[in-house]
């Protein structure tokens, strides 16, 4: 029997822990605090929980998972950065366990999904998993197949010019923060993953479901440094996410659902709706962006070849028109803004670039918007290849 009180046992394990758990080792030491902005000055040092204890955790996991009816995840930088991609707020950086060895991306767009995300959206597909709160901005859920109208891409996007990135100072879109309240309320089990819980807005999502008044399942943390929230949990894990929710998927029986690593993404328009290589139809209004599903004769044609002009409906550059230059790869599209004006000085802006994901056409064609019920990112205006 492992001699540990019943708060130590808490943070480390959660409500649901044994007493005869042993407690997670360090296995990486930082002497600097996990995000120095963070009221609660918690060190970056790293935590795992031995291969027996993992695998009786990812079993209440799992058992959670199956009671749950409103199952929410809740991501942060930790997990990308197995994809190479930076955590530019964390103090550990390379020496994480998780990014030791991996080569840094120096171009997010070629960043491509870590099995967590593979894992998260064959849960999805399950049934399981019904909306994801994403604080990164890297698209890696929608390469990994996980649909864009279950995203709350809450602190923005790299490819949804209507939803840039937004930094620190910056001010979120408010249908998306009430669509984060709505789930707020909605979530019965809300899983947070790879991320420091430092204090953002978003956490109150975390905070809620972490709360003694939360009716539901609770409050799980998946992470290898510890947070603000570990007295809170139903249940708490230190592990790295991909090994983690890799036995997640055996455990729950749907590992087959999860799209091989080399899998890539190929948007599946809707019926009907291709009228040739980057044009579809959508059901939303071709003047403001506005769903109209019952009104065919008002639907929108999505022209995105090269050369084609497009009005953003929403975000920080509500209203610019920008040209679509160029077509990645991968499918996703480049649009340059060259005459963008800032509102608070009233001075124009350099020319830049924003992307758009191919997913878009995915969505937009099944009649989806940025939230449910909401307005597509743009609409196309005169100019381009028709003019």
């Amino acid at each position: 029997m492992i001699n540990m009180t019943n708060t130590e046992n808490m943070h480390w394990h959660g409500k649901h822990g044994s007493p005869s758990w042993e407690p997670p080792t360090c296995v990486t030491q930082f002497g600097v605090a996990a995000r120095d902005y963070c009221a609660d000055k918690i060190m970056a040092h790293e935590y795992q929980d031995c291969e027996t204890v993992l695998k009786e955790k990812v079993k209440t996991l799992a058992g959670l998972v199956r009671k749950s009816k409103q199952l929410v995840a809740f991501t942060g930088a930790g997990i990308s950065t197995a994809a190479g991609i930076d955590d530019y707020a964390s103090k550990a950086k390379g020496e994480s366990v998780t990014a030791a060895g991996k080569p840094i991306v120096k171009d997010w767009k070629d960043a491509r999904p870590t099995k967590s995300h593979r894992v998260l959206a064959a849960l999805h597909t399950a049934g399981h998993l019904k909306h994801w709160i994403q604080q990164n901005h890297d698209s890696l859920p929608q390469k990994a197949g996980y649909p864009q109208h279950c995203l709350n891409e809450i602190h923005g996007s790299m490819h949804d010019p209507a939803n840039p990135i937004v930094p620190y100072e910056g001010t979120l879109r408010n249908d998306l923060f009430d669509w984060l309240h709505e789930w707020q309320t909605r979530a019965d089990l809300v899983v947070a993953m790879g991320t420091s819980l430092s204090g953002f807005n978003v956490d109150s999502i975390a905070d809620a479901a972490g709360s003694p008044s939360h009716r539901g399942l609770g409050l799980v943390i998946i992470n290898l440094q510890q947070t603000p929230y570990d007295d809170r949990c139903a249940l708490r894990i230190f592990g790295r996410l991909d090994s983690v929710l890799e036995l997640l998927a055996v455990e729950l029986a749907i590992d087959e659902r999860v799209l091989p690593m080399d899998h890539d993404f190929v948007p599946d328009i809707a019926p009907g709706a291709l009228i040739e290589d980057d044009m579809v139809k959508v059901p939303f209004d071709g003047e403001t962006g506005e769903p109209v599903p019952d009104e065919p004769t008002r639907w929108a044609t999505w022209d995105l070849r090269i050369g084609s002009r497009v009005k953003l409906t929403g975000g920080t550059y509500e209203g610019d028109v920008g040209t679509v230059m160029n077509k990645r790869t991968d499918g996703a599209y480049r649009i340059r803004f060259e005459d963008s004006i800032n509102p608070t000085f009233n001075v124009k802006r350099r020319p830049f670039s924003l992307w758009l994901g191919s997913w878009w056409l995915q969505e937009a064609s099944h009649g989806h918007g940025i939230t449910p019920g909401g307005r597509i990112p743009f609409v196309n205006v005169p100019g381009g290849p028709l003019a």
